[in-house]
């Protein structure tokens, strides 16, 4: 098949907008990749290529500031079959162009490259990666017929048309052939949820690269941080310190401050621990002992450059009355980040477990501590990009504690309620048992401790009945009011 003379296809392009976004939202069109929602980027190359472009819509309200015809399913409920049954019987060309609205970075060579291959075909779908993209092929009016009797018999999978469509499929050797193999992923790309969504938002509508991980840094390097982390505790500590340093150089980047010294940082701001072999031996805060790991190890190295701002971003995180430096706020970011959301929660149970301590009653209530640095997340996070990847991440936090203990109480296995508690002027979100587990009423007490590094608030529980008593202690969150010491 050819281009028209002006150089457009000879063919409709129908975008359909009918989904139920159930995954996200059904106005997910609507959302924006860099200053420009996802269907306008849609309608920019779908006007660039073909003569008449349709939005097929059943909510044509939301889409008449496009300027572009509308036309709606003749019934609903039916799948995008009938929005392609629909959008075919209103354009006056004998073949169309479908795809989703919600498809931001459609590719013109490959479009084009598909028209070429329409010949005697009813339809023409690629298959990149051995799946059908329905939602982004070309149909011939042809197709009416059997999307009509299809339709009437309930039957909405677009890839039973094979029963009545000559169909082609274009297979991985194909995209191959025509060197478009490395932009089969961006073309193809739908945005189907947050997760979908906010790679992209964030990245601008570019293409994600390759993520930089832990070998960035030298090998003899990585290694002795590692090997020193696990001495001095755990494994668990070496993946939590991988973790955070890398997240400190997302931060760092995202900031505009070098991400080399904040990665190292992250990498080594919990390597005084157990400087001593226990945690907190003596009264020396653990970042003072981190220092020293710091000189040893970065000494004598091309990295040797980067001690005094690694050093004096790993101090800042103890020293709260004095000016934090930027690479401070960063690794003190990526600390706690690490500990919110999916990741927060794992931590958990893991940590605990680490300890002895299994999912149980007497293990729920140290959720308290999760929640409560979750609900001042907002407020205690010192970078602009910290603070905006909490703030999901903060509601997943909330979301699944909740839903655990709701699922605890559907089972039987015991009853407790999330109540918010003002302790030494800081709200606390408190997981509170509604009775002991010999039935007894329980009597709660709270205070507060001094710390080497913080102020912390004692929680305890004792059962009016059979005397059984419970208690754990965690840092308070250093939030505005906070009693001094």
């Amino acid at each position: 098949m050819t281009a028209s003379p002006s150089n457009k296809l000879d063919a409709a392009c129908l975008i359909l907008a009918g989904g139920q976004g159930k995954r996200l939202t059904p106005d997910k069109p609507l959302l924006e990749i860099q200053g420009k929602s996802i269907i306008e980027r849609t309608v920019g190359v779908a006007s660039a290529l073909f003569e008449e472009v349709v939005i097929v819509t059943n909510s044509p309200e939301k889409y008449e500031f496009l300027g572009l015809p509308l036309a709606a399913d003749e019934r609903k409920g039916c799948g995008p079959l009938m929005g392609i049954y629909s959008g075919l019987q209103t354009i006056r060309h004998e073949v169309a162009f479908v795809c989703a609205a919600d498809m931001p970075f459609l590719d013109q060579g490959l479009i084009r490259a598909e028209y070429e291959e329409m010949g005697a075909y009813d339809i023409v779908v690629p298959f990149p990666n051995n799946r059908p993209e329905f939602l982004h092929a070309f149909y011939r009016k042809s197709c009416l017929p059997g999307m009509r009797e299809n339709l009437a018999a309930d039957r909405f999978k677009i890839g039973m048309l094979k029963q009545h469509c000559k169909i082609l499929r274009l297979d991985s050797a194909w995209f191959e052939r025509h060197g478009l193999t490395q932009r089969m992923q961006r073309a193809f790309t739908n945005i189907n949820t947050m997760q979908d969504y906010r790679k992209w938002h964030e990245r601008g509508g570019a293409e994600p690269g390759p993520v930089e991980g832990l070998g960035s840094l030298a090998p003899d390097v990585l290694q002795e941080i590692r090997r020193t982390l696990i001495e001095q505790e755990t494994v668990y500590q070496w993946a939590h310190s991988s973790r955070a340093g890398r997240i400190a150089r997302h931060i760092a980047k995202a900031e505009g401050l070098p991400e080399e010294p904040a990665f190292l940082a992250g990498l080594l701001h919990d390597m005084g621990k157990f400087a001593h072999g226990a945690y907190h031996q003596d009264d020396v805060p653990e970042e003072r002992g981190a220092i020293e790991f710091v000189i040893r190890i970065l000494e004598g190295t091309v990295y040797e450059k980067w001690i005094p701002l690694v050093n004096q971003a790993i101090l800042s995180m103890y020293l709260e009355d004095e000016a934090t430096s930027d690479l401070g706020r960063v690794v003190h970011d990526a600390d706690n980040l690490d500990k919110l959301g999916c990741m927060g929660v794992a931590q958990f149970f893991a940590k605990n477990a680490l300890r002895r301590r299994f999912m149980d009653d007497d293990l729920l209530p140290r959720a308290s501590i999760e929640l409560t640095y979750a609900h001042h997340a907002q407020e205690t996070l010192k970078t602009k990009t910290g603070r905006t990847l909490a703030r999901e991440r903060v509601i997943m936090t909330r979301r699944f504690f909740t839903e655990l203990l709701d699922e605890w109480a559907q089972l039987e296995l015991g009853w407790f309620k999330i109540i918010e508690e003002d302790i030494g002027g800081i709200a606390c979100i408190l997981v509170v048992p509604g009775a002991c587990s010999c039935g007894g009423g329980l009597k709660i007490h709270t205070d507060i401790l001094d710390a080497i590094k913080c102020r912390s608030v004692i929680v305890k529980y004792a059962c009016l009945n059979c005397g059984a008593q419970n208690e754990y202690s965690f840092c308070l969150p250093k939030v505005k009011g906070l009693p001094q010491k």
